[in-house]
């Protein structure tokens, strides 16, 4: 009997609460509410902090722009050596293979995958390999970390050499990344990311929309940066 009229009685209260809470004045309310930043503190380690409106104000810092430039004119204008990277490869129509932009502070430099290699191949072709050289003569006067990003389309692949796409895109890098040391990149400054069908520029439902997906990326970080600090310092001196 204790039990059951400790039950009915906490059954009583919670529908006195209901029904007071549902005729509650919203003036009452939002002020007893609006008392709590001003009282309450946050624990630490056993101790308390004061409210953040009694410390001083924080300091607001800008959030960086985002930037994109895929326009060639404008690439060419910003950096002489990538301006000469490009006309050679105009000059052997190669310059179809590869797309440069800026995204963010990096350097994007796009590759088509079937220039570099064969149908689920990790063989690099020798205009691969002429082409990899010449990025590698560009990239190894540019500062910063180079990383290598690899893409493949979702095209199902078991095969003896390569049990999936992630393993055929990271043998890929490993191939990339060898032949950028042999150019001479410092071994410390290459990064690889394999990301097999993961991250497609496209749906893979035409074979044109999978030739799309499959595509290299010479990511040189911080370049952008890094442009501008040497055009201030020459227009400094």
């Amino acid at each position: 009997m204790v039990t059951l009229s400790d039950l009915l009685i906490l059954l009583l209260t919670f529908f006195v609460l209901l029904i007071s809470m549902s005729s509650m004045d919203k003036k009452v309310f939002k002020k007893m509410f609006g008392a709590f930043p001003y009282s309450l503190g946050v624990l630490n380690m056993g101790g308390s902090v004061q409210s953040l409106e009694k410390k001083e104000r924080l300091i607001v810092r800008p959030v960086a722009k985002s930037r994109s430039i895929a326009d060639l004119a404008a690439l060419r204008k910003l950096s002489p050596s990538l301006s000469k990277l490009l006309d050679d490869l105009e000059a052997r129509s190669a310059s179809a293979c590869l797309a440069a932009s800026v995204i963010n502070d990096d350097l994007n430099l796009a590759i088509v995958s079937d220039f570099l290699f064969g149908t689920l191949d990790a063989t690099m072709k020798p205009a691969g390999k002429i082409l990899i050289a010449e990025l590698a003569g560009f990239a190894a006067k540019q500062p910063g970390e180079l990383i290598i990003e690899v893409y493949t389309d979702n095209f199902p692949l078991h095969t003896a050499k390569f049990s999936d796409n992630w393993i055929l895109a990271s043998v890929r890098g490993d191939v990339i990344a060898r032949e950028l040391q042999r150019q001479g990149v410092a071994e410390s400054r290459l990064a690889l990311s394999a990301f097999g069908p993961d991250r497609p520029q496209v749906d893979n439902d035409t074979p044109e929309h999978r030739a799309r997906n499959r595509r290299v990326v010479m990511r040189l970080a911080g370049w952008y940066s890094s442009l501008e600090k040497q055009q201030e310092n020459h227009a400094g001196k």
